[in-house]
């Protein structure tokens, strides 16, 4: 069984000197020359524990740029939830050189507020993409009316009013990170389906690739040639639905809603095998074909280490720093999340096995 662990992948040159993010392939050239000089930055980002000042964070999507990782999340406040009004109006923005310590720089994206928009009332689940020219960021814009006014602080025992609930795919651009320019339709949004946006380049067929959540169990899969204009090719994926009773981490202990198996979708190329992977909160599957996994079986991850299972979090994006490899994750109290980083290294019959959990997970 072959494996990856400390050391750049040989058998994809793509992998080789980079930094794979939801943005794509990044080069760092500090980081080469760093590593030809045999002088290999150690920073340890399962030492991650972070949310910004007093808020929790929640879906997520990371850029590198610029030597700095930028962090972009759905933003709330402690100890409530997005049935309060106030929150999960705005997506948080945090910079950082090694993945541990974090920078707070502000809100760079927020709900509308204008009767008939898509985006009225909150922007969730941000997925930053680096593209020729500009970045887009794809975004889930929220309509909730019904958002009743409560002083206590219930979190997520506040009562859920779906009565008027729609969701939207957003897109908004941007030169620099800092200013977003939203480019979809005022009162549709994008002609997406579903929400928690995932963009993949397909080298192959010279297209981009947009993996979106329908429901709580399917992956819907559009191509588009510039980012903008989008063509639906499905249900790519269902997922088959979770055991309640299982074990998935102290995170979820008691909340049956973040087993929705299809959300935070995460999708790229196995760094051994070459075939392409999806990846749900706790399922993945593995095919030839970016727009097709039906064939494939659909697997748990592997969340044992030294006979315990390890807490991984949900709403995971997978990145390399310095050859090694990482599973971000929303960890913790409910309503009190911060982020932090499982190691894993892949393996050629599997998708993953986990190497050194997150500081997080104990």
């Amino acid at each position: 069984m072959s494996k990856i662990k400390g050391e750049f992948p040989s058998r994809r040159n793509f992998l080789k000197t980079g930094i794979l993010t939801g943005g794509g392939l990044i080069i760092n050239p500090q980081i080469l020359a760093n590593y030809k000089a045999g002088n290999i930055f150690t920073s340890d980002p399962t030492q991650c524990s972070y949310a910004p000042p007093g808020e929790y964070i929640k879906d997520h999507s990371f850029l590198f740029h610029d030597g700095w990782w930028h962090f972009f999340s759905i933003s709330g406040t402690q100890g409530f939830y997005h049935g309060y009004n106030g929150n999960e109006e705005t997506v948080s923005w945090s910079i950082s050189n090694d993945l541990i310590n974090w920078q707070f720089r502000g809100h760079v994206l927020h709900a509308s507020q204008w009767p008939g928009s898509f985006d009225q009332h909150e922007v969730w689940a941000p997925f930053v993409f680096k593209g020729k020219d500009q970045f887009y960021m794809f975004y889930a814009g929220i309509i909730h009316p019904g958002r009743p006014m409560e002083y206590r602080k219930l979190g997520h025992d506040h009562p859920w009013v779906n009565k008027g609930h729609r969701e939207a795919m957003g897109l908004a651009v941007s030169k620099d990170l800092t200013y977003w320019d939203k480019i979809a339709d005022f009162k549709n949004g994008l002609s997406v389906e579903g929400r928690d946006a995932h963009v993949v380049y397909d080298e192959e067929k010279k297209r981009y690739l947009l993996y979106s959540t329908i429901e709580t169990h399917q992956a819907n899969v559009s191509q588009s040639k510039d980012l903008i204009n989008w063509e639906s090719l499905g249900i790519c994926i269902e997922f088959p639905r979770l055991d309640p009773g299982g074990n998935y981490g102290a995170t979820t202990k008691g909340i049956s809603n973040f087993l929705h198996a299809a959300e935070s979708l995460h999708v790229l190329r196995h760094p051994l095998t070459g075939k392409w992977v999806i990846m749900g909160n706790w399922q993945y599957a593995i095919s030839d074909d970016p727009t097709d996994f039906h064939g494939g079986e659909v697997r748990e991850f592997n969340r044992n280490l030294n006979g315990k299972i390890v807490d991984m979090g949900f709403a995971c994006e997978i990145l390399n720093l310095n050859g090694n490899w990482y599973r971000s994750g929303v960890f913790g109290r409910r309503d009190y999340w911060k982020l932090g980083f499982t190691q894993i290294e892949w393996a050629d019959d599997a998708a993953f096995y986990i190497v050194k959990p997150s500081i997080l997970s104990e």
